[in-house]
């Protein structure tokens, strides 16, 4: 009954026990092994697709009890453990690119600003077909492109109805007061 690929998982397991140097069968509650395992749960679950009873029986292929609901409760804490543990941001940004820009110092995150200005300009210099428009949207953050997306169709379905202008103005010639009660 497994659906997922114990291969993969298995090959996966060996390169995060290389990298790491942490055997994933120990049972420690130390808090690297911890936030190892936790971190691996990650890897399994959104490399290899496996939910939390595939990892679960996945371990039990290799004679470890881990619990659905201690896997559960682990990948719950991502967050913390990314914000709290510089070991665990390296191995993490290592498998996923999906934070790495959030713990940039300052030098860093200068350094990576002008570099995409400079992008930016050498880009804008080498695609004279795009348009400014074009050119602004490429600098926006995926997270955020829907939000931009929904602004610009509200734009232009505006245009539709305050374009049509039928409106005429009719003056009258004569006054109302003689119809008066």
């Amino acid at each position: 009954m497994i659906e997922y690929n114990k291969e993969l998982a298995d090959k996966l397991a060996k390169d995060f026990e290389e990298l790491t140097g942490i055997d994933l069968n120990d049972g420690s509650r130390k808090t690297e092994v911890m936030i190892a395992r936790t971190l691996f749960y990650k890897i399994l679950r959104d490399i290899n697709f496996m939910k939390d009873r595939m990892i679960a029986s996945w371990f039990k292929s290799r004679g470890v009890k881990r619990d659905r609901s201690s896997i559960f409760q682990s990948l719950q804490k991502i967050n913390i453990y990314y914000k709290s543990y510089a070991s665990f941001r390296n191995v993490y940004n290592i498998y996923f690119n999906d934070r790495a820009e959030e713990f940039l110092t300052i030098e860093e995150s200068k350094k990576k600003a002008l570099k995409d200005i400079k992008y930016n300009i050498n880009k804008k210099a080498l695609s004279s077909d795009k348009d400014s428009l074009e050119l602004i949207i490429s600098t926006i953050p995926k997270d955020r492109r829907d939000e931009v997306r929904e602004l610009v169709s509200l734009r232009i379905k505006s245009w539709s109805w305050k374009g049509d202008d039928k409106c005429k103005i009719i003056e009258g010639g004569s006054s109302v007061e003689g119809y008066c009660f």
